[in-house]
Order: structure tokens, then C-alpha cells, then sequence
């Protein structure tokens, strides 16, 4: 999405939403959906991955706002903008996956919104704002999204910021003609003719008032009181979040940034830091990563060496991780340690190039946590690495000056220690030890047939237990899915667990 959209969104929402004459807990509503909206994106990037032959963020510049009752649109939009970028190893599974747009790109907006109402509940939001985040791409006449309900059924702040949205993205690549002629097209159908009359009577004055510059400021001091605070106590959670939201979007990375967390954390312990830098280090694991959002998918799953410019965005996530925390005062702590991750002390490292006397314990203490539980996971282009051969390669970077050995040390003295054993000797929710194993299986993006060749079982008996687990777990995607599993560390074999309260 073009910079500050969701704030552009929200500004536009809420002054849509005084128009109708809603009340201020309405209001308050609506501007925090508007940013909330997207916050389940990464729930879509394996469907908008295999169509847009591995670059996910394409497909979201390009298929997001489409009309998906309008396969002639969906089609025109896909061949001009997309198929042109395939190349031609990528046009035989490209033609696939267009094939069957019109069911995944649906199913992917699906996965989003349900990942954006279990992700928003964590953030702090309402019970309203999270509920109304579950119809964030319903329609009013009901079609494509046939799970959700239609016309008066759907939320009206979801169905208000829906139109927004669609209509903003809209204006900013055609003008304000641009915004009207899409929502003037799907009103009664997408749209909510009502809100559509009122957005078409007064489009121009809304948009005139949106400045074309940054609306960061403006878009502050609209929001209704009473503001939404995070206390101190709530960071942990926030940064949780954030950790599933980053893992959510690959495979690879399922349960990564919470096990960085917990293994730099236990590392920092036993290097003997304070309490205060304890957290800090912890809460950079949870973050560490948040900037891989902005590298396309492609460059992840690639199994040959990158190039130069794949390089060069692969080295600009960890600056994207530390400009976006920031921005927060309250995660400003954490933001600097989060990101210096990928320096080394050589200056060998990026994003800066830094050299020891600039990278802080904490930072090195994390640094070797990222790199020992990245070696034990499976990448595209390796299998994980065993705990001695994980070992072997920490102590060659500490003899080439590249990692520090009392970091290393601290890392490799947590990695020994057995996890805790829970005490009841039971899955949450009620989940037996089979649908657990198929659960593991959805959050490695695996499909129902490929799980069932895996446990040595048929496709129609693994589709039995993922209805299952959905209706014990109550989500109704693999998004929803793999983010239970992050929520209740069921990513990694281990012993049951005791049901955690929150879940």
C-alpha cells in the first residue's frame, strides 16, 4: 500500500462516519479499524505468493481492491500487471495459480481478517473493533465471502472503512473521479448503497481536506477520545503480536521470532544482565524481524544465491524493523537493539556496518540467538542444522571476529536447557495428539494431501481432523490456525501443555 494509507483511511472513516451521524463510541471504532485493517496481512502471502510468481507484495499492490464478483477485472488486472513480471520459469505455475484466483485470493483475504481479529484482541483493541475486523472484506450482497452474512448482517464500521479503503486506494492512483466511479460501480453490490450515496455526495469535500502530503499529524488529532493507551504492562503482549504477525507470513519462519525471544532472554540471564535489559533484549527477539514484511516473499523462498538487489532488500529489513518501532516512544527502547541484530563485530554486518565498540551486549546476545535458532530451522536452500553442527559454525564466527564469545557462550549454555514441562499432561482445547501433529503440519504451510503422505494416512482422513481442531481451536482458517499455534507454543515436538488462560 502507498505510505500512511490506513492513516489516510482512518482520517477519511471517521469524518464519513460524523456525515452519518454516528456516535462517538462509533466513531472511536471506526478509526481504529481503519488501522487495524491490513494488521492480518500475512496471513494472504502464500496465495498472493503463488500468483504473483513469489512476489506476495505485488500482488497486494495490484489485487487488493479488485471487484473479486468481476473475474473479467480480476483477469485484466492479473495479465497486465502481474503476468508480465512472472519470467518464464515462473509461467506454467503462474497460469495455475491464476486459474484459481477466484477462489485463493478470497480464502486469502479470509485468512487475513480472521488473523486481524486474533492479532488486534492481543494489540488491545475492542471487542467491537475485533469482531467488526472478522467482516473486514464481507460484501453486501453477500457473494465470494459466503461464510460471513450480507446487507444489515455485516458490521457497519467493517462495511463504512471497506468503502473507505477501496475508495482512498482509488483516489490516490486516479483522483477523486477515480474514488467515485469505483464506489458509484459497486454500490449494492460490494458496497453499501446507502453509505455509497453518502460518500458520492460528499467525496470532494472529504478528499480536498486530506492533505496530499504526510496526514501522520492530522490523522493523530482526529482520532476520538477517549485515546487507546498501552501501559508498560501491556508491552509484552504488544510485541507478541507483532512477533506471530512477522512468523505468520512464511513457513519457514513458524514460531521464529518467540523462540529468538525466549532463547536471547534466558541467554541474557545467564550473562547476568539487569532485569531492565532482560526485557528489552527479550522484547527485541519478539520484533527483531518485523521489517521482513516489506522484502517479497520470493526472496525468502529462493533456493539459489541471491543478487545484488535481492541482497540490498534482504539488508534493508533490519533497518525497516528499527525506523517502524521508532516510531513508538514506547518501544524506542528496544528499537535500536532490534535493529543492530544482523551486525557483526567486524563490521562485516548490516544494515550499518557497524563495528564492536558500537554494538552493545544486548545487541551481541541477540545477534547469536537469531543466528543459532535460524541454523536450527529449515530454510529453502538448507536443511536445519543439527545442535553440533549449529555449534561448530558459532565457534568458527567467534574465531574469524565476527560473533562475541561471551554472547556466544550465554546462547549456547540457554540452548542446552530442556524446555518446562507443563503440568497437565493435556493439549489445549482438548486437541488429541494426532490433530496436534496435522495442526504442526497446517502452520509449515503444508496442504491436506502432502500432511497426509506425511502421517501415513488419506487426504479425507486429514480433512476430518483439521474440521476438528477448527471447531475445538474456533477459527475457521489456517491463518486463525497457525496463529493458535503460536499463541499456545505448539509449533515445536514437545510434551502437552496446560490450557493457558488467555487462550
Amino acid at each position: 500500500m502507498p505510505a500512511e494509507s490506513a492513516l489516510r483511511d482512518a482520517l477519511l472513516a471517521v469524518e464519513l462516519a460524523r456525515l452519518a451521524g454516528w456516535s462517538a463510541p462509533d466513531l472511536s471504532d471506526v478509526f481504529y479499524l481503519a488501522l487495524l485493517y491490513h494488521i492480518g496481512c500475512t496471513g494472504a502471502v502464500a496465495a498472493q505468493s503463488r500468483l504473483g510468481a513469489g512476489d506476495d507484495v505485488n500482488v497486494r499492490r495490484w489485487m487488493s481492491e479488485v471487484d473479486y464478483a468481476d473475474r473479467p477485472q480480476l483477469m485484466r488486472i492479473a495479465m497486465t500487471k502481474l503476468v508480465s513480471k512472472w519470467g518464464p520459469a515462473n509461467w506454467a505455475p503462474g497460469m495455475a495459480a491464476l486459474a484459481t484466483a477466484g477462489r485463493d485470493l478470497p480464502e486469502a483475504l479470509a485468512n487475513t481478517a480472521e488473523a486481524a481479529a486474533r492479532l488486534s484482541q492481543r494489540l488491545g483493541a475492542s471487542p467491537r473493533v475485533t469482531a467488526s475486523l472478522s467482516h473486514a472484506y464481507g460484501r453486501w450482497d453477500g457473494q465470494v465471502f459466503t461464510l460471513l452474512p450480507n446487507g444489515e448482517g455485516l458490521s457497519a464500521t467493517a462495511r463504512l472503512v471497506h468503502l473507505v479503503h477501496v475508495a482512498q486506494i482509488y483516489h490516490q492512483m486516479g483522483g477523486a473521479e477515480a474514488a467515485d466511479d469505483v464506489v458509484r460501480h459497486r454500490s449494492g453490490t460490494e458496497f453499501d448503497p446507502e453509505l455509497a450515496r453518502l460518500w458520492l455526495q460528499n467525496s470532494h469535500e472529504l478528499l480536498r481536506n486530506v492533505v496530499l502530503d504526510s496526514v501522520w499529524e492530522q490523522a493523530l488529532n482526529i482520532e476520538p477520545e477517549p485515546h487507546r493507551r498501552v501501559g508498560p504492562g501491556h508491552l509484552d503482549d504488544i510485541c507478541s503480536a507483532l512477533a506471530d504477525f512477522v512468523d505468520l507470513a512464511s513457513p519457514f519462519t513458524s514460531g521464529h521470532s518467540a523462540g529468538v525471544a525466549r532463547l536471547v532472554e534466558a541467554a541474557a540471564l545467564s550473562a547476568g544482565l539487569d532485569t531492565d535489559d532482560v526485557a528489552t533484549v527479550r522484547r527485541a527477539g519478539q520484533v527483531h524481524d518485523l521489517g521482513m514484511v516489506s522484502v517479497p516473499n520470493r526472496i525468502w523462498i529462493t533456493r539459489r544465491p541471491l543478487n545484488p538487489s535481492e541482497w540490498e532488500r534482504v539488508r534493508l529489513h533490519a533497518y525497516h524493523s528499527q525506523r517502524i518501532l521508532s516510531l513508538a516512544t514506547p518501544l524506542r527502547s528496544f528499537a535500536s537493539i532490534a535493529g543492530l541484530h544482523h551486525e557483526r563485530l567486524d563490521g562485516s554486518g548490516y544494515h550499518r556496518g557497524l563495528s564492536a565498540s558500537a554494538v552493545p551486549l544486548t545487541a551481541r546476545l541477540l545477534a547469536v540467538a537469531e543466528v543459532y535458532h535460524s541454523m536450527s530451522e529449515q530454510r529453502a536452500w538448507r536443511p536445519a542444522l543439527s545442535p553440533k553442527d549449529a555449534t561448530r559454525q558459532l565457534r568458527e564466527e567467534v574465531a574469524a571476529n565476527r560473533l562475541d564469545a561471551r554472547a556466544v557462550d550465554a546462547v549456547l549454555q540457554a540452548a542446552g536447557q530442556p524446555r518446562k514441562a507443563g503440568r497437565s499432561g493435556q493439549w489445549p482445547a482438548g486437541l488429541t495428539d494426532r490433530e496436534v501433529e496435522v495442526l504442526r503440519a497446517i502452520t509449515r504451510g503444508l496442504g491436506n494431501k502432502q500432511i497426509a503422505r506425511d502421517l501415513h494416512v488419506s487426504p479425507a482422513t486429514v480433512h476430518t481432523h483439521v474440521i476438528h481442531l477448527y471447531g475445538k481451536i474456533s477459527v475457521n482458517t489456517r491463518a486463525g490456525a497457525t496463529l493458535y499455534a503460536f499463541e499456545h507454543d505448539l509449533t515445536e515436538p514437545g510434551e502437552p501443555v496446560k490450557d493457558r488462560p488467555n487462550g
